[in-house]
């Protein structure tokens, strides 16, 4: 019985210790420089996101024609770039207002809830990836969706509305 408490320490110290690691540690920025750099790092960054969803909207939309190697090349590309989507809100920029930016104060406040969003839309991505590779043109189709109500559901509560 003692042993089968003590594996249980272990496995709720390991679980905790990954969730310290998984966690980015927020830093405010110090300079106005600082503040700048860091939003346009992080445009950059949903700028390409948007640049690899593009033409999954136009095969949608019957713009483009259906070719599932771009859509799995896209989604996987999209995948990588959401994954370090919490790195780039590692600098908070709220006290330098003079910045330009479109990140609520809540992307700061609401750290648990914002990196489950990032995840979800990480993994919608992988399942796009997965379902375009198939070739099967009807399952991918139905994850392009999918994948982008993640990046809305992200949007409708961390971004203001433009």
């Amino acid at each position: 019985m003692k042993r089968l408490n003590r594996l249980g320490w272990v496995v709720v110290a390991v679980s905790a210790s990954a969730l310290a690691v998984a966690q980015v540690a927020i830093k405010p920025a110090k300079s106005a420089a600082e503040a700048k750099t860091a939003i346009e790092t992080r445009q950059a960054l949903f700028k390409d996101i948007k640049k690899a969803y593009e033409p999954m909207i136009a095969m949608m939309k019957n713009q483009q024609p259906f070719d599932a190697a771009v859509i799995a090349t896209n989604a996987a590309r999209i995948q990588e770039l959401s994954v370090k989507i919490p790195e780039a809100f590692a600098v908070d920029t709220r006290a330098f207002k003079e910045t330009k930016t479109e990140a609520q104060d809540r992307v700061w406040l609401s750290q648990v809830e914002f990196k489950a969003k990032t995840d979800a839309t990480v993994q919608a991505a992988g399942n796009l990836a997965a379902a375009a590779k198939t070739g099967d043109k009807a399952s991918t189709m139905k994850a392009i969706p999918a994948m982008g109500k993640t990046c809305g559901g992200c949007h409708d509560i961390f971004k203001f509305k433009e």
